[in-house]
């Protein structure tokens, strides 16, 4: 985890996902990556009707909000840099993060700003290598050494999540496995992931459970038990038993998820 990259935008999440990303480069002695995209619909309009105002007045925003966030910066003893992109903030965190080891997002939000809260972040965690870290607006601060929740089904999204997150799975003070209705016949076991876990040093504790309510519900109910501090889940692909089983999840979970997670395909 020593690149981390981080989405900036002006929007009610900005505060919760900078210093997510800050928490996580200084946990690991990382380089913090800022992105800040100027999405195309600005340039959109005629400068005879008054649009290039509304392009200027968000040029402006942008600059503001670099310049605060560079002073930030500044005295959180971090390294780091900047990129400036143009066009979609989605298109630019998939480009630039060939070369990220941890992608911190928000989750779904409701502005009606696109390029805001990054509505589709599902999509992003399905089109990237990196696994993506999306933190609610109202959490601030993240602790890389606490107790990781991992969601598994068994399938390969799940396996590809615990691959992809062995060094935040290595630091947590504890790993606990939520395994819900698990189906033997056609996937993984919770008990292999275990023990592929124990290979690297890691103990992981398996909770096997029936579905009560939906399985977020049943997630966040043992994620409160064992004082899980993130939530490591596979996001959704395209079959139909991804989408079914673990896509449902997925979605509920960014539309209101009760603690970060920690998605990857």
């Amino acid at each position: 985890m020593k690149s981390i990259l981080v989405h900036i935008h002006d929007d009610a999440g900005q505060n919760a996902r900078l210093q997510a990303a800050l928490d996580v480069a200084r946990y690991y002695s990382g380089h913090l990556t800022c992105l800040q995209a100027m999405p195309f619909a600005a340039y959109a309009g005629e400068p005879f009707t008054g649009a290039m105002i509304a392009y200027e007045a968000y040029a402006e925003t942008m600059e503001a909000t670099r310049t605060r966030i560079e002073a930030q910066l500044g005295k959180e003893g971090v390294p780091w840099d900047w990129i400036d992109s143009r066009g979609s903030g989605s298109v630019a965190v998939m480009m630039h993060s060939q070369l990220t080891d941890l992608i911190v997002l928000s989750p779904t939000g409701k502005l009606t700003d696109p390029d805001a809260a990054l509505p589709i972040v599902g999509e992003i965690a399905t089109k990237v290598r990196a696994p993506v870290l999306a933190v609610r607006d109202d959490h601030i601060g993240f602790d890389p050494s606490g107790a990781a929740l991992v969601a598994w089904n068994g399938s390969p999204e799940a396996a590809q999540a615990v691959r992809n997150t062995m060094h935040m799975l290595t630091a947590a003070k504890a790993v606990h496995i939520a395994c819900i209705e698990e189906d033997f016949a056609s996937h993984i076991p919770a008990r292999e992931a275990a023990s592929y876990l124990s290979r690297y040093g890691i103990k992981a504790e398996v909770h096997a459970r029936a579905k009560s309510g939906t399985v977020a519900d049943t997630l966040g109910s043992i994620a409160a038990e064992v004082g899980a501090g993130y939530l490591v889940m596979g996001a959704y692909g395209r079959s139909r038993f991804a989408e079914f089983i673990l896509g449902g999840v997925t979605r509920s979970l960014l539309a209101d998820a009760p603690l970060p997670l920690v998605l990857s395909h």
